[in-house]
């Protein structure tokens, strides 16, 4: 990353935080850092001069193009805004969609043309939760699913101009979003650490924590166990 621009969404959260320190690690030219309120930036904002903070709600199409007229050239975009509503199946909640897969694909659409130019990356966080349904989150689950397929589309299509797109799959993280369920969690820069060495190493699937491995594995070996496991957690509600 050494002497390129990039934009990190969701910068103001735990994972975001941690994308930010490591990105100043690598020397970049510039950080774009985003978040819907720009306020909860200004102590990221004294990391660096290099770092310059940006209003962006990627729900809101207005707000994504005025980032995108903002931020002239772009070599990385990472996707790091997102949402947990905690929401079961037919909660009547579109929130975690609207966010997750919508959001992100429109603000990558709208940097598109910017990272073709600069044959650029894209690193788009998921979740393990996109292989495996976890139903007591799984509006959740659906919309990094969409998301993971978006991302595999991506993929091919931003390939054709030479650019690289990454998808990270991690589990539970130590940030806001996992508070109050009692489960192992991966730190925030642990993640990042493993995703920086994912990019130099060109591996496009980054599997950053042990329990994403695990899942993973199990996966390939007792998949129908695996997801039975999963469903099981309903009925202990």
């Amino acid at each position: 990353m050494k002497n390129k621009t990039v934009l990190i969404t969701g910068a103001n959260g735990g994972l975001g935080q941690a994308f930010v320190q490591g990105v100043l690690a690598q020397k970049p030219k510039k950080v774009y850092c985003a978040a819907r309120d720009i306020k909860s930036l200004e102590e990221i904002k004294k990391l660096s001069s290099d770092i310059e903070t940006i209003a962006l709600d990627i729900t809101d199409k207005d707000s994504i193009s005025h980032a995108a007229e903002t931020i002239d050239s772009l070599d990385i975009l990472i996707n790091n805004a997102g949402v947990n509503t905690n929401s079961r199946l037919f909660d009547n909640s579109f929130l975690d969609l609207d966010v997750n897969f919508k959001g992100t694909v429109n603000l990558t659409e709208a940097f598109f043309d910017h990272l073709k130019a600069s044959k650029g990356k894209v690193v788009t966080i998921t979740s393990v939760l996109a292989l495996v349904n976890l139903p007591l989150m799984a509006n959740y689950a659906i919309s990094k699913s969409a998301l993971h397929s978006f991302t595999q589309a991506l993929r091919a299509e931003f390939g054709l101009f030479g650019g690289e797109v990454y998808e990270v799959l991690p589990g539970p993280i130590e940030t806001r979003m996992t508070e109050g369920f009692p489960m192992p969690k991966a730190k925030p820069e642990e993640i990042v650490s493993c995703v920086i060495e994912a990019i130099k190493n060109k591996e496009f699937e980054v599997y950053p924590d042990g329990f994403s491995q695990m899942v993973k594995q199990r996966l390939q070996s007792e998949p129908e166990k695996l997801i039975e496991e999963f469903a099981m957690a309903i009925a202990a509600q």
